[in-house]
């Protein structure tokens, strides 16, 4: 008791009870284990797009950046993009012009230095605001419902809903899709609303009336969309309305000149969706194409069948009008054609497509602009099986989701809003130099992986370098990636299978060489080396 006493009454002296100093005791613990347990959250940054062109930031997405009027740096529902040297072309469709930077630009947002379709960078008017009446071009038709419809008239030096574009053989293409016509200049322009030399789709430029005043040829056009060549001799034009894709086997040298090959169609003078058909989709049908690629390299075509929700691929070059294609992908054959696969339109998946419109292929992979799901899909390779499945996917974080910049207050770098033409360019190493990370120097020091560090530079997959632009319609902007977006947790896990266990029956923590370890510390160990446990 005494003893007791005297211990409670120390306590006291110092102003602490038993209870007290008890908790205070669990709140020093506590403040340790804080200590002890607290992790710094490591923020994995998402890859996404490292350029942003007509906008000021990837946050940025409203027409001309807002304003009522355009301007030298910005753009209103981009549709397609190529590029020339160290030149960038851009179809601004909503602002009804061609505008061209004559430096690649470095920074977000850099103005252009030319614009073809209008007379300065504040216009947009269609056809500069000219206009015409039916009944002036139509005389002979017998179609007295028209006479006094107003239409926009177009001209040479005119753009309407510009579209498709390329340089092929050093001169600039523009497909001018509202007036039915292809533009050729005779080189590459380099002055405000410099006129084009040559026009397919219309006998002259004057004429804008979709093919040819209502007579369909093997030289009319109704709606067309994209434009590409690949060998700078073959020049295939995806005609949307005609519901077929159009190829000449040379360079065209006059004005109206006939294509040699039709896809989609039986004949040169039919035009109508999977041949008159509208569900009877088949392997040599087309409805509503918007994109096409030719790769020279494999004479291989590829066409985006955009109202048939898939994409066609031939393993040749056709010879002749009709040829059937040998590959389809977005459905699981050539007899199908509903939007993913059949799954609805909310329910997309790596095999299926909503509305595409635009193909980019390269040494890189294949690029598939999907655009009602507002997303690319990439393929490592071109596929050869039908219905194969895309290996990534890019403005989405999933194969499964859709929503408009992912459904997203604002844009970024990694989203996407109706995404349509696509450019992708094969960066050479020599000429990428790895982005200036200086490369290890030949001496006899080894800094090759161990099997301990990880996979060798042999034995990883190599990525490939490449630069692509994304028209980026919705967010009226063009985004450039150059790094795919795979994901970083698979790249971490995968880091951790590779931990080395040389005997799998010893428990982690056990050490066999325990006792021999402070014996090796004990010997000599050469400067500068640790000993090895």
């Amino acid at each position: 008791m005494s003893d007791d006493k005297g211990m409670e009454d120390t306590d006291d002296s110092l102003g602490v009870s038993e209870d007290e100093e008890m908790e205070l005791d669990e709140v020093d613990e506590l403040d340790e284990l804080d200590e002890q347990d607290e992790v710094v959250p490591v923020v994995v940054q998402e890859t996404g797009a490292y350029l942003v062109i007509g906008q000021g930031d990837f946050s940025m997405s409203q027409a001309n950046r807002g304003a009522d009027d355009p301007g030298d740096n910005t753009l209103c529902e981009p549709q397609c993009v190529a590029v020339f040297g160290d030149m960038l072309f851009v179809s601004d469709r909503g602002n009804h012009r061609v505008v061209i930077w004559e430096q690649f630009p470095e920074e977000n947002g850099e103005p252009s230095s030319l614009v073809l379709g209008q007379e300065d960078f504040a216009d947009c008017l269609e056809n500069r605001g000219m206009t015409t009446t039916l009944d002036e071009m139509t005389s002979g038709l017998g179609d007295e419902s028209l006479d006094g419809f107003t239409i926009s008239k177009s001209e040479e030096d005119t753009l309407s809903q510009p579209a498709g574009i390329a340089v092929i053989d050093g001169k600039l293409y523009v497909v001018d899709s509202g007036n039915h016509r292809v533009l050729r200049w005779s080189g590459i322009p380099s002055e405000d609303g410099e006129a084009p030399s040559l026009v397919l789709g219309q006998d002259n430029f004057d004429d804008n009336e979709a093919n040819r005043r209502g007579f369909v040829g093997s030289g009319s056009l109704f709606f067309p969309m994209g434009i590409h060549s690949g060998d700078d001799q073959h020049v295939a034009v995806a005609d949307k309305d005609n519901h077929r894709v159009l190829i000449w086997n040379k360079i065209p040298f006059s004005d109206g000149w006939n294509a040699d090959i039709s896809l989609g169609q039986k004949g040169m003078d039919e035009r109508w969706p999977n041949q008159g058909d509208f569900d009877n989709v088949g392997q040599d049908t087309l409805s509503f194409p918007t994109g096409v690629h030719f790769d020279a390299e494999g004479e291989r075509v590829i066409v985006v069948d955009q109202g048939n929700n898939r994409v066609l691929i031939w393993n040749s070059i056709p010879r002749e009008t009709g040829v059937a294609a040998d590959v389809v992908i977005g459905q699981k054959d050539f007899f199908n054609r509903e939007p993913n696969r059949g799954n609805g339109h909310h329910r997309p998946s790596a095999d299926g497509f909503y509305f595409p419109t635009e193909v980019a292929f390269g040494k890189a992979g294949l690029f598939i602009s999907d655009t009602g799901n507002n997303r690319v899909l990439y393929w490592k390779e071109l596929p050869t099986e039908n219905g194969q499945p895309a290996d990534l996917v890019i403005g989405q974080a999933t194969f499964t989701e859709n929503g408009v910049n992912r459904g997203l207050d604002e844009a970024s770098n990694c989203t996407l809003n109706d995404p349509y033409g696509l450019l992708l360019i094969d960066v050479e190493e020599e000429e990428e130099e790895f982005r200036g990370v200086p490369m290890p120097e030949d001496d006899d020091e080894d800094t090759s992986l161990t099997a301990t560090d990880g996979e060798s530079a042999e034995e990883e997959e190599p990525q490939p370098k490449f630069k692509l632009f994304i028209c980026d319609r919705g967010n009226s902007r063009i985004v450039v990636w150059e790094e795919l977006p795979y994901p970083k947790e698979e790249k971490e896990e995968e880091e951790f299978e590779e931990l080395v266990v040389e005997d799998e029956n010893l428990l982690i923590g056990d050490d066999e060489e325990e006792d021999d370890f402070f014996e090796e510390e004990e010997e000599e160990t050469p400067p500068g080396e640790l000993p090895s446990a």
